[in-house]
């Protein structure tokens, strides 16, 4: 991935200093270890904050998407019912000889990476939608009434 790293990231929030950084890439390069991984096990840093700053390197690096110029395949919609699409607000959008391409939102990407990683066989690529785009397109493939739409925002 190009762009920001997240020790990087860390650093402008100020959960690690440069030195931390430093250290935890000088013993990645001897153990292979994430370094998100690194972090929780050599300076105690909380797995969310980990988790966060993944997410923002995301935001960063990951182009949004207009859902309204996209046209789903059918037959990639059929991947996913009803209720995974608005528990884990995913919307699939296509498929391509290595990949599936899912839309998501920021706030939703780490669960929905989780539930990619158990669903689907073949691997998957996010990208970044409006929160609002994201419901209308979700309202469009897989209806379900205002009050569960609404419900399901708050989980």
């Amino acid at each position: 991935m190009q762009g920001i790293r997240i020790g990087e990231i860390l650093i402008e929030q100020g959960i690690l200093s440069a030195e931390q950084v430093s250290h935890i890439l000088k013993v990645q390069r001897s153990v292979t270890r994430p370094f998100g991984d690194l972090a929780e096990r050599l300076y105690g840093i909380d797995p969310k904050a980990v988790e966060d700053a993944w997410v923002e390197q995301y935001v960063r690096w990951a182009p949004p998407v207009d859902l309204s110029e996209i046209e789903a395949d059918k037959q990639v919609l059929r991947l996913i019912n009803r209720r995974q699409a608005w528990q884990f607000h995913i919307a699939p959008l296509g498929r391509d000889t290595e990949n599936i391409s899912i839309a998501t939102t920021a706030e939703r990407l780490v669960r929905a990476v989780n539930f990619a990683a158990e669903k689907f066989s073949q691997p998957v690529s996010f990208v970044l939608a409006d929160k609002k785009q994201l419901r209308e397109f979700l309202m469009k493939h897989y209806p379900v009434p205002n009050f569960i739409a609404e419900f399901a925002e708050t989980f």
